[in-house]
């Protein structure tokens, strides 16, 4: 399992709930009543408590140093007013600190840096943190300069234009308020859309997004996966008042595999397609390469070359992916893609579904009358017929 460490600001959120019938005689403001007071950790403390939540293996580096206080007064389910107490923290310490510790335990490095002076030397934390060949993840407060040589980054849209990370050549995420999520990682450019939920509390969502997606990381997805699985974190964060600490359940992504030779794609195909999709977030299809194919079927198979296969699979709205396999039996392709459910039609066992060792086989019941066979049946007929 891949280990992390969360270093940054620590900062304390303090929510003071109170309700209101009246305004003072003193001023137009309400007299508020105390109901009950909250506090939880923000900044770097957020993302680890979400990390620790979400079952990854994460340790918090504790820095020296006073924690900032964020007091915000809710009155009837209302945001009052902000009250900050803030406090900083030697950055030559902590970077005292850093150098004297041996990081080569971990896979994963999160900065998280609010301004409060536990990240001041942050381009020499990173070149000391890069001699263990650490990842180090980024979310940024000043100039890029500041953040050389990390791995990865991930600005605000606004962030993104003010402290010259438009012009950032590595690894890259940029979340622009609840619309969308543009990255650049390993050379490749990613877009995902943020779905529109009602927003009670946008506190805390970045650290949210942040840590679902070390989280997905963790769990070896490849990296649209991981930015879908951090837009599912934020946004759910949003819904909540106050901080809020994801559960697995809130960023659970479920991949759905089947396979087959989908040479001649009928009715019975498409329903069991679509029903594959409707049981999880992501369907991945199996395809026979055409010498795959021809093993199973006989040298007159496919009727359908592998290219013309792939595309109409492809095209389908349902599927996300189609992964071509040369082998008799996709098993290594599941191995890889560690999908949550299998779907098979209901001519099959669970006993015979290849990779039932490894998911949970869902089976689709076959629809009578529709099959590759019977297709190929009929049409051999009308043609020895002379149709």
């Amino acid at each position: 399992m891949s280990k992390v460490l969360v270093l940054g600001d620590v900062i304390i959120d303090k929510y003071i709930y109170g309700t209101s019938s009246r305004l003072s005689p003193e001023a137009p403001v309400p007299v508020i009543t105390y109901i009950e007071e909250k506090e939880t950790r923000g900044g770097a403390g957020l993302v680890y408590e979400n990390l620790k939540s979400l079952g990854v293996d994460v340790t918090m580096f504790e820095t020296e140093g006073q924690v900032s206080v964020k007091t915000r007064i809710m009155c009837d389910g209302h945001y009052v007013t902000r009250i900050d107490d803030d406090a900083s923290a030697s950055g030559d310490a902590v970077l005292k600190q850093v150098q004297e510790t041996d990081f080569s335990q971990y896979d994963y490095v999160v900065l998280s840096d609010y301004n409060k002076g536990v990240l001041d030397e942050a381009k020499d934390i990173i070149e000391h943190i890069n001699k263990y060949n650490c990842k180090v993840i980024v979310d940024p407060k000043e100039n890029a300069y500041f953040y050389k040589n990390a791995w990865l980054v991930k600005p605000n849209y606004n962030e993104f234009h003010d402290l010259g990370f438009d012009e950032w050549t590595g690894n890259i995420i940029t979340t622009n308020a609840g619309e969308e999520v543009i990255a650049n990682i390993d050379g490749k450019n990613y877009e995902v859309e943020v779905d529109k939920v009602e927003v009670s509390d946008v506190t805390g969502a970045g650290d949210c997004f942040l840590a679902g997606f070390v989280y997905a990381l963790t769990q070896g997805y490849d990296y649209e996966t991981c930015l879908k699985v951090a837009v599912k974190g934020s946004t759910e964060s949003v819904k909540h008042r106050g901080t809020y600490i994801l559960t697995k359940q809130d960023v659970e992504h479920t991949t759905v595999f089947t396979n087959g030779c989908f040479d001649i794609i009928h009715k019975g195909h498409i329903e069991l397609l679509k029903y594959a999709s409707s049981i999880g977030h992501e369907l991945i299809v199996g395809l026979n390469s055409d010498a795959s194919v021809k093993k199973l079927k006989g040298a007159t198979r496919p009727y359908n070359d592998e290219k013309t296969r792939y595309e109409t699979l492809f095209s389908l709205p349902f599927v996300k992916k189609v992964v071509v396999f040369d082998e008799e039996t996709p098993y290594n392709i599941i191995k890889q893609i560690k999908p949550k459910y299998i779907v098979k039609g209901g001519d099959y066992t669970v006993e015979e579904v290849v990779g039932h060792d490894l998911a949970e086989v869902r089976l689709f019941p076959t629809i009578e009358g529709y099959s590759s066979s019977y297709t190929i049946g009929r049409i051999n007929e009308d043609t020895s017929n002379g149709s």
